[in-house]
């Protein structure tokens, strides 16, 4: 099945099967369970996945671009608190270390660096509630 998955058209497969529970989706992948939040958008969907943030459409005729995680945003996909804060403005980060998380409906979602850079903006500190779709932070490719 196609799908553009922030910005960029994949296909994507049936290895992975999901549960709804009351607060948040289990995903069941050959490597295990991991837990994700799904938020309707319009008509995305927006994922919070193992650490990672996912604007999912359907396939449709449009001109390509780049979605946030590619341009180094992290955005909150849901209100939430802020419940831990692992970097400082300036700092240098590889892709995957966690730079904040987020806790929302009872989960708590680690937010990555999509690749390796320098936090240009952080917004956020420990304790902030924050709104959907705020910028939390912007990492800047190296």
């Amino acid at each position: 099945m196609k799908r553009f998955v922030n910005g960029e058209e994949v296909e994507l497969d049936d290895s992975a099967t999901v549960t709804r529970l009351s607060d948040r989706l289990i995903v069941h992948t050959p490597e295990g369970a991991f837990s994700a939040v799904a938020v309707r958008q319009g008509d995305a969907v927006l994922v919070s996945y193992k650490g990672n943030q996912y604007k999912v459409e359907k396939k449709q005729a449009r001109a390509r671009h780049h979605g946030a995680a590619s341009s180094g945003e992290l955005r909150a996909p849901m209100p939430g608190l802020i419940v831990d804060v692992r970097v400082e403005k300036g700092q240098t980060v590889e892709k995957g270390d966690t730079i904040l998380v987020l806790e929302a409906m009872k989960t708590q979602q680690p937010f990555t660096a999509p690749f390796n850079g320098t936090v240009k903006e952080l917004n956020v500190a420990k304790g902030d509630q924050v709104n959907d779709g705020q910028l939390l932070a912007l990492i800047e490719e190296a």
